[in-house]
């Protein structure tokens, strides 16, 4: 008996009446305002307590969650330098504020404090969702930040809770558990087999759409014999560090090879992508001096990179997403003392995007500021030969430093970066996160080392991969949904709402064997939720026309298209 209500109460929930009426913003809100209203409450006089306690006693807040989109300030292009300047006429308790977040100099830590308690949104006299502010320096609430704290009222309230027991927050979280026993819990399916465009989950084939192998390189004879070899060679681990006894020549042989692929004078192998990022900019960032310039929708590994860069006392400042005006802008603020360091993905995870790469060079060049792209999404994608962003605009001898990851293009497990010798090898020697890290195990280095001598034997890949996310594309548009600027094998499909797009993502996976990735909040600001897809050059054209077949018909039903 228990069952079949179970089962009834489930067929019911993902009708299709019932879905777009729960899925309802307005509805959404109130159901999420009533449930959650002690937390919120609980949670509004905590963030008082402490907005207070920060205004006289100078404490840092907690850094932001880089997913949190308009938490932080976010650097626009401005009129001018002096009217960017101009002090606000008051925030939170009274407090005069700079324009800029985290702009107060390196001796005055209570009124940097001051200013992160405050100027969350302020975006230059323009609040961050773009509307106008009352007057010069006025500080208004972005509409995001007000419609995260309704939509997932019980998930940011919780991260607040403290007391004795750290675990107490943890045995409060019950989102997951309630998803799980609804059946449209979306993460961390475990899959039996994932050989490239099919997937094997729970025993049953799903058509791949969820996985970065770009290259479909992961099964690949060279590279699966390459990985083979090495663990018969090497073993499976070095064991310790690479500044220990974890160097090997593989991992200078690595390193060559992808310095000549890139035209650049040195290489250095890392352990994981995620790696790269926190170790550049935390060594290269080290003191009160430097400043981090990022693009707001950069990966979270580069603000957690910053994070290490800020506890050595720099600082940061995002500017407007792919916007070089406002990096200018930016810029145009440093003191003469102070030296940036520019950051942005090459190509955005999220969003498919390009970066605008030749405006924020010429900027970065203006300033006589340094660059570090990201090419984590591009390497194997775009440019010639896949050599990523800054050789598709013709810039490679332009940007300063280059990084990635072997776990999307190059089918492995690692982290790459290219550049200088000197700055390489000062990285490598005080930043302690590649001090201190067991380095990259072999098997992974061969596999790695394998995949771009394929991409190089094999152009054929980089150009069907190509060929198919440029159909895919088309065919998304004119089936009518949203896919934003994306121009890479990365084609996130806009739902706009958390339940609509999980609702989307069951459907797609239960009643077509279709697997996506669903990205809501907070791991993606307010409004912004999608069905990420990507693309692989294995794809057969049976596969894409079965998805944009499965896409049709989900689509309707929701009410997306």
């Amino acid at each position: 008996m228990k069952d079949r209500l179970v089962d009834q109460a489930k067929k019911l929930t993902s009708s299709g009446v019932v879905v777009r009426v729960v899925s309802n913003d307005r509805v959404m809100r109130l159901a999420t305002g009533v449930m959650d209203a002690k937390n919120r409450l609980r949670a509004a006089r905590e963030r008082a307590a402490e907005a207070w306690d920060i205004l006289l006693n100078g404490h840092a807040l907690p850094n932001i969650d880089p997913a949190l989109d308009d938490e932080a300030g976010v650097h626009v292009a401005t009129p001018s330098r002096a009217a960017a300047r101009q002090p606000a006429a008051g925030g939170a308790g009274g407090a005069g504020l700079s324009v800029v977040e985290e702009t107060a100099s390196s001796d005055a830590p209570r009124e940097r404090t001051a200013e992160r308690a405050a100027a969350r949104t302020h975006v230059n006299g323009v609040g961050a969702n773009g509307a106008g502010s009352n007057g010069a320096g006025t500080y208004v609430a972005a509409a995001a930040e007000q419609q995260l704290a309704t939509q997932m009222a019980a998930r940011t309230s919780l991260s607040r809770i403290g007391g004795r027991d750290v675990f107490e927050k943890a045995y409060k979280f019950m989102t997951a558990d309630n998803a799980r026993a609804m059946g449209v819990y979306p993460f961390f399916r475990p899959l039996d087999f994932n050989n490239g465009p099919e997937a094997q989950l729970e025993g049953r084939t799903v058509i791949m759409l969820g996985s970065n192998n770009y290259l479909g390189l992961t099964t690949h004879p060279k590279v699966r014999e390459a990985a083979r070899n090495a663990i018969d060679k090497y073993g499976t681990s070095m064991t310790g560090s690479r500044l220990v006894n974890g160097s090997m020549r593989l991992h200078n042989e690595l390193e060559q090879k992808l310095a000549a692929f890139h035209g650049k004078e040195a290489g250095l192998v890392f352990t994981t992508g995620y790696q790269v990022n926190i170790a550049t900019i935390s060594a290269l960032l080290s003191n009160k001096r430097s400043v981090a310039m990022i693009d707001k929708d950069d990966h979270a590994s580069i603000y957690d990179g910053v994070r290490l860069a800020q506890a050595a006392g720099a600082r940061m400042v995002r500017y407007k997403h792919s916007d070089p005006a406002a990096l200018d802008s930016a810029l145009s603020e440093l003191a003469d003392t102070e030296g940036a360091l520019v950051i942005t993905d090459g190509v955005f995870s999220a969003q498919g995007e390009i970066a605008s790469l030749p405006g924020i060079v010429e900027v970065v060049k203006k300033h006589k500021a340094r660059l570090l792209v990201d090419d984590a999404h591009a390497l194997g994608v775009i440019g010639p030969g896949g050599r990523g962003t800054a050789a598709h605009f013709g810039l490679g001898k332009e940007v300063d430093l280059i990084g990635g990851t072997f776990s999307k293009s190059l089918a492995s497990i690692g982290g790459w970066l290219v550049g200088e010798r000197k700055v390489l090898d000062y990285i490598q020697h005080f930043a302690y996160s590649f001090l201190f890290a067991a380095s990259a195990a072999p098997p992974c280095v061969a596999a790695a080392m394998a995949s771009l001598e394929v991409m190089q034997e094999e152009p054929w890949r980089q150009e069907k991969l190509r060929e198919n996310f440029t159909y895919m594309r088309t065919e998304l548009q004119r089936l009518g949904f949203e896919l934003g600027k994306t121009e890479t094998a990365v084609i996130p499909i806009y739902i706009r709402d958390d339940l609509k797009t999980v609702m989307m993502w069951k459907s797609l996976l239960d009643d077509y064997s279709l697997y996506v990735n669903p990205f809501i909040t907070p791991g993606v600001p307010p409004k912004q939720q999608v069905l990420r897809t990507s693309y692989m050059a294995t794809h057969e054209r049976k596969h894409l026309d079965h998805a944009l077949e499965a896409f049709e018909k989900v689509g309707k039903k929701f009410g997306v298209i």
